[in-house]
């Protein structure tokens, strides 16, 4: 998940609580992390991306939807 956030966002880094909505996410970026994520791991984000715009949220919204808490590689 923070590969995924950190290659469309184009950071070297990106922190588990980094906001990615103050890191520049807008909406082309959120439809690429949802489209990469769904592809990823099976689950569609694409409700709740702006809710819970962090690695770490998203992780546990994927997780329990996977039934699975392993995504946060």
């Amino acid at each position: 998940m923070t590969s995924i956030c950190a290659d469309v966002l184009n950071r070297s880094t990106l922190g588990p609580d980094e906001d990615l909505v103050a890191l520049g996410m807008d909406s082309v970026a959120a439809v690429e992390i949802v489209t990469r994520v769904e592809t990823a791991y099976g689950v569609d984000v694409v409700d709740v991306i702006f809710d819970n715009p962090t690695v770490n949220r998203l992780c546990d919204l994927v997780g329990a939807a996977a039934g699975s808490d392993s995504t946060h590689a």
